[in-house]
């Protein structure tokens, strides 16, 4: 499980700067205001207490009811939270920020499947807002349907590039991949976005220092590398059948918040390429390479296996290069392509994400 905490819950009260049409008789007028300011002081219960009464006055009245329902939200009774949004639904169905509302509550009571069925009506009604996206995926990493969460945060970070929890959650993702690298990018972009904030920045601390190489490189031959991979089963002596769930349990909350997105989809092209990475863009091949192309840094033997697995179906002529730290910790490195100057390199590297929509690095040639 993911629950990893790292968003603050930040609740969208439309009504704090918007008043509905309703037309307020002076008392209850004056019950509303009082009870906005409860609110705003963070005096739930006391909001609770005037927004019931202003209930009692106009049954009919759905902004008593939906701030009623933050409220009731602020204090962990979320049951009742629910209660007074469907109630706000019944009577303003298409309420934006109401469906997030609606997410947050069912993902603390840990229904994540209608969390995300919620965050599916937000989306529809507010396209144009990141916290939809963004609550889904933690939604999904839940669920442990990381993919489907890496696709939110991808929609998330191009509506807002520089949201420095979404590229924290990302890393997370990653770390339950075991994709080390990629976890470790994430992260290191979280700090350029808030060089002051904390957990990025412990994260890495956590994670050491970048990998170094020893003297002796290990490599995959191209034939044992598609030899190994013909069957989805194939592991190594010793090593766990599943990804090891290590990720640390960081010091902030990680939880939905509730605004939208709209989305801005990297489609994962699912044909082969017309022509090989290293074919089509290595200009000089009497000269040695210099770099190459990474889409995956892993512990696990299993998991690098199925990332080269995935790449051999979409027609890309990828190898395991194994290299050992000065640590004896042994990374299983998801390479292709042969390139004599980094330019070329990044200008591959580019096409390759723009048609799969998977993460990728130049490296140096079988080295760290």
């Amino acid at each position: 499980m993911i629950r990893h905490r790292i968003l603050p819950v930040c609740l969208f009260v439309l009504v704090l700067s918007v008043l509905s049409a309703t037309v307020f008789a002076s008392q209850e007028k004056q019950l509303f205001d009082t009870g906005v300011d409860h609110l705003k002081q963070q005096r739930y219960e006391a909001a609770i207490t005037v927004f019931t009464e202003l209930i009692e006055l106009n049954p009919d009245n759905p902004d008593a009811y939906k701030n009623r329902g933050v409220a009731y939200m602020k204090l962990s009774q979320y049951d009742s939270a629910i209660h007074d949004f469907e109630k706000t639904k019944q009577m303003m169905p298409d309420l934006k920020g109401l469906h997030s509302n609606l997410g947050v509550a069912w993902y603390y009571k840990g229904e994540y499947e209608k969390a995300i069925a919620n965050y599916n009506s937000e989306i529809e009604l507010s396209p144009g807002s990141h916290y939809a996206y963004f609550n889904r995926a933690i939604c999904w990493a839940e669920l442990k349907e990381y993919d489907k969460s890496l696709d939110d945060i991808a929609q998330t970070l191009t509506l807002v590039p520089d949201f420095y929890l979404a590229h924290c959650l990302k890393g997370d993702l990653y770390m339950e991949l075991e994709d080390i690298e990629a976890a470790r990018s994430a992260y290191e972009k979280a700090v350029e976005v808030d060089p002051e904030a904390a957990y990025a920045k412990a994260q890495l601390e956590k994670l050491g220092p970048a990998p170094e190489p020893r003297e002796t490189v290990e490599t995959d031959t191209p034939e044992r590398a598609e030899a190994t991979s013909l069957t989805g089963k194939v592991q190594e002596p010793g090593e766990a059948s599943s990804p090891a769930e290590q990720t640390p349990e960081p010091t902030e909350t990680s939880v939905p918040t509730e605004q939208t997105a709209e989305q801005a989809v990297t489609e994962s092209t699912a044909g082969a390429p017309e022509e090989k990475i290293e074919e089509k863009m290595s200009e000089n091949k009497t000269r040695e390479p210099e770099f190459e192309i990474q889409t995956g840094a892993y512990q696990v033997r299993k998991n690098a296996l199925d990332q080269l697995n995935k790449l051999h179906a979409l027609g890309y002529d990828a190898r395991i290069l194994e290299l050992t730290r000065a640590n004896n910790v042994t990374w299983h490195l998801v390479r292709m392509g042969t390139f004599v100057d980094h330019d070329s390199a990044a200008r591959a590297m580019a096409e390759f994400v723009k048609k799969t929509g998977m993460e990728a690095y130049v490296r140096p040639w079988n080295r760290f």
